[in-house]
């Protein structure tokens, strides 16, 4: 019958028993399956997708029409709002 304190303390390692220690012990770390899978199929999905022209922004086209394909006078300075209402406007 063992003895109450042996029942106490937490199971050990006994080097006698097993010259070698666990598999566990041996490795730096413990090796886990892949998640993702290789690098070879990296870019798989953009590639197959079709090309398609990527369409003109709105706001992009707005400052092309207001400022960029303008035509002044001599001179003339075009400003965001040429006509503003209020106090610093003419009315």
């Amino acid at each position: 019958m063992p003895t109450p304190s042996a029942q106490t303390q937490p199971a050990r390692f006994d080097d006698r028993l097993h010259p070698t220690p666990p598999i566990y012990s041996r490795l730096p770390f413990i090796t886990t399956g892949k998640v993702h899978g290789s690098l070879a199929r990296a870019g798989k999905v953009r590639s197959q997708t079709p090309k398609v022209a990527p369409q003109e922004k709105k706001k992009k086209a707005l400052y092309n029409r207001r400022f960029v394909n303008v035509t002044l006078a001599p001179g003339g300075k075009r400003r965001m709002n040429p006509n503003p209402e209020g106090k610093s406007g003419s009315t």
